[in-house]
């Protein structure tokens, strides 16, 4: 697959059978040369959203604890460096070592702002147990420098390895050399506690730096580890990319050049502190059991699946580098293939959301191209499914204009020519201005009663000259019936246990575009839609649909409601608890008081659940 402009780096991605990548985006950077570099983006499904060449940029092309993408810059003596980038992946600012000399094996710009460098410096030692010659001990040892600066860009802590750790230790040291790359540092990691995880390649050896005394808390790996290896096979060589997973499990790529393993491999150790031991828990071997002789990555993704980029452990089928998801149980999802001879030095996994890059159509033929996006989603083009909007049409796709278009549809001789969106049988597809009178509506009719003489036991409902529709009771004394009924001028009543009110409504739906779907509300024995009575629901004349408050009493809606009582009020609503009674002999005044109220309910309740004599 080529990028949008075509000069992108042919991929063939290999999706497992139902399979996908996790959700997110891999990045990655396979490479020929310094001049033929491509920065990659391959969504979950595997389709590639970015695809470019950017020559002598993109090394290590990956995003930041900070949220920021970062890429190595090795263009030129006065832009070398590491390249912080906006989302149109243009540099924004470059980062430098202010002591010895930068290294482009790993950056991290972190969370609060600090960053972490690499950097190197050769520097002359003694190696007299180590050199064939005793008598020419002195060496050029490229010295392995660690940088933090602050927010400000402030040089705040300083670590070089030739003081905390020989020389002498590198296990892949050509020591006739003049020149040794003792340390070849590839990898760090910030731990919770500030101290810093820092793998060195050619010791074969990962240590854990105490970031307040600098001095190493332990080894693991090389001619001098902390640790026990359970197997020969189980030791790591040449490695990459260490991180650890918590306190005692590490993850990190093996090389596998020189061990007894043969092979590169993933590798997920767990560690003993107690005991001085180290054993591999899970492994990913090679898919073609090659060995890559530099570079490669490992990740653990969130949903427990490992993303690793096998650097210089090429594929058999392409004769170049890939890149390989699992699932959680080791399953493979899905690879990416490079051309012959192009390899990347890591591959990682961002996050749904997190990938601060413009994202839109890049494809400049397409219809909705959007010349700012640099992640390339959801392209429209000519035969692409769309919606023309019109319910009356099948099969819509872009036309060549990018308008979109459907094939009409036949319509149903028979689903009749109805025009009014409120009808229950609304027909979309029917021909415009032939409505055939045809609609249907739901209608709800909705009483009150409360005006009546007494409370009614069944209320119905006579519409034109229909038998009685019966209604069924509602909140506040309402009744309320559901019918499905043509357009046209509808007269209606109402009766009450049997009984009409006496008034002869009408319901005009002979022009339905006016209707608004609202019920339809009547008061019995009263033509007007808004009722007499009161708006005030404490009022013993509330009604539900009146109107105003003409029909509220003057009385108190509360007072004493007990007949017995002499100041009993029938028009009180609600009992007060002012209940007055000639003598003390009120059977309702529990505790005597001659006042029935609360404490009586009070008193009543010690006694619940007592048996009477």
């Amino acid at each position: 697959m080529m990028g949008q402009e075509g000069v992108g780096i042919e991929l063939e991605i290999v999706m497992e059978p139902n399979q996908e990548f996790a959700p997110g985006w891999i990045l990655t950077s396979p490479r020929f040369s310094g001049n033929l570099s491509y920065p990659v983006i391959v969504g979950s499904s595997g389709e590639v959203a970015y695809n470019e060449l950017a020559p002598y940029r993109a090394w290590n092309f990956e995003l930041q604890p900070s949220g920021q993408l970062t890429w190595y810059n090795q263009l030129s003596a006065e832009t070398t460096g590491w390249e912080v980038l906006d989302s149109g992946l243009v540099n924004i600012e470059t980062l430098q070592i202010q002591e010895g000399q930068l290294d482009f094996h790993d950056l991290e710009i972190r969370e609060d702002g600090t960053v972490l460098l690499m950097g190197f410096e050769n520097v002359e030692v003694m190696v007299t147990d180590s050199v064939p010659d005793p008598a020419d001990p002195n060496r050029v040892v490229k010295d392995c420098i660690l940088e933090e600066h602050d927010a400000a860009g402030n040089l705040t802590w300083l670590w070089r390895a030739s003081e905390h750790i020989p020389v002498s230790w590198c296990s892949s040291c050509n020591w006739t050399f003049p020149l040794l790359d003792a340390y070849h540092h590839n990898s760090f990691q910030t731990q919770e506690n500030g101290d810093i995880l820092l793998n060195l390649r050619n010791m074969d050896m990962v240590v854990m730096i105490d970031h307040e005394t600098q001095e190493v808390l332990w080894r693991l790996g090389g001619p001098e580890s902390d640790f026990t290896f359970a197997s020969s096979s189980d030791v790591f060589t040449q490695q990459h990319d260490a991180q650890m997973l918590s306190d005692h499990q590490i993850l990190l790529f093996d090389n596998g050049t020189t061990g007894a393993n043969g092979l590169a491999r993933g590798a997920e150790y767990t560690l003993d502190f107690e005991a001085g031991t180290v054993t591999l828990v899970a492994s990913w071997p090679h898919p073609d059991s090659n060995i890559a002789s530099s570079q490669g990555s490992i990740q653990r993704l969130e949903d427990g699946g490992t993303l690793i980029g096998w650097g210089t452990g090429y594929s058999d089928e392409s004769n170049g580098g890939l890149v390989s998801e699992f699932g959680p149980d080791g399953e493979l999802r899905g690879t990416l293939y490079f051309p012959p001879n192009h390899f990347a030095y890591r591959a990682k996994k961002v996050r749904p959301g997190h990938l601060p890059l413009h994202t839109g159509c890049a494809d400049f033929a397409a219809c909705n191209y959007d010349p700012m996006a640099v992640v390339s989603v959801s392209c429209i083009g000519l035969g692409d499914p769309c919606d023309d909007g019109d319910a009356c049409t099948v099969g819509d796709e872009i036309q060549e204009d990018c308008s979109c278009l459907g094939v009409a549809i036949e319509t149903d001789p028979d689903a009749g020519q109805c025009l009014d969106p409120n009808a229950v049988n609304f027909n979309p597809c029917a021909s415009p201005g032939l409505d055939d009178g045809s609609c249907q509506y739901q209608v709800t009719f909705r009483l009150d009663p409360t005006a009546w003489s007494s409370v009614p036991q069944a209320v119905t409902l006579v519409l034109g000259g229909s038998a009685p529709l019966p209604m069924a009771p509602g909140g506040f004394g309402t009744w309320h019936v559901d019918v499905q009924i043509g357009s046209g001028l509808w007269d209606f009543g109402f009766e009450a246990d049997g009984m009409s009110d006496g008034v002869l409504r009408s319901f005009d739906l002979s022009s339905p575009e006016i209707w608004d779907g609202a019920e339809v509300r009547s008061c019995f024995g009263a033509l007007l839609t808004a009722c007499p009575g009161c708006s005030d629901p404490d009022n013993h004349a509330y009604s539900p649909f009146s109107g105003g408050d003409a029909g509220c009493t003057d009385t108190g809606a509360s007072g004493c409601t007990y007949p017995s009582a002499v100041n009993f009020n029938p028009l009180a609503f609600f009992e007060d608890g002012t209940c007055v009674f000639d003598d003390g002999t009120c059977a309702q005044d529990i505790n005597a008081d001659g006042l029935v109220s609360v404490a009586d309910i009070l008193d009543l309740l010690t006694f619940f659940g007592t048996f009477c004599d």
